[in-house]
């Protein structure tokens, strides 16, 4: 995923070094995914069943990882596919189903959060220079405002010390000598936070890459 690798390494040059690869078992290609898309316009349930078992556990993992709740993240993820499927004709004309699929977790997995996300996006999506994506396509602006909001989810789900550690470092600029005075501890615990912060943004970013 060219994109969220670009993303992170501007803003957090760490995570390039190890980005992990995932690839699915249940391979579908995109002239094979058209063609279940058009059947599936049509009302063919083993062209749903075939959509069912490439994306649901990619659906339910991503929210699963986000929400950290295994029955909320079943819910998420069958209520995106039965969205799916009482969207099919619709979905038959879309160019990247991924894309769309991916936005519709996304936004299931904020309903639930929305209420104390606001201020964290806003403070995520200005790390991101307006000026190093005007040469992207809209998709790509849009996929920058997705992850910003996914990032903006794990954020806040941090322990409340890490988070306030990797705010500093991150959205701040201090220092690590700097974050230690600050709030009365080590450097190097200041390091395992920030270590440990971004080992899970990466995990983000993993859990991402296996819709694209």
């Amino acid at each position: 995923m060219p994109f969220l690798n670009r993303y992170f390494t501007v803003r957090f040059p760490e995570i390039s070094l190890i980005f992990p690869i995932f690839v699915s078992e249940k391979t579908i290609h995109v002239e094979q995914e058209r063609d279940i898309l058009e059947r599936l316009a049509q009302g063919d349930r083993t062209a749903f069943d075939a959509l069912y078992l490439h994306y649901a556990p990619k659906v339910e993992e991503l929210a699963f990882w986000m929400l950290k709740n295994r029955a909320e993240a079943e819910d998420v993820m069958q209520s995106v596919l039965l969205r799916v499927w009482e969207r099919r004709i619709e979905i038959a004309q879309m160019e990247r189903f991924s894309n769309y699929l991916f936005t519709m977790t996304k936004n299931a997995i904020f309903d639930i959060y929305k209420h104390t996300l606001i201020h964290e996006k806003y403070r995520i999506s200005r790390l991101v220079s307006v000026s190093y994506f005007r040469d992207d396509s809209l998709d790509k602006q849009v996929e920058s405002d997705d992850l910003a909001l996914l990032i903006a989810v794990a954020v806040a789900k941090m322990p409340d010390q890490r988070r306030r550690i990797f705010q500093m470092s991150r959205y701040e600029g201090l220092a690590n000598r700097e974050i230690a005075e600050k709030l009365g501890i080590s450097v190097k615990t200041v390091e395992n936070h920030i270590t440990a912060a971004l080992s899970q943004l990466r995990r983000l970013l993993a859990v991402v890459s296996l819709f694209f």
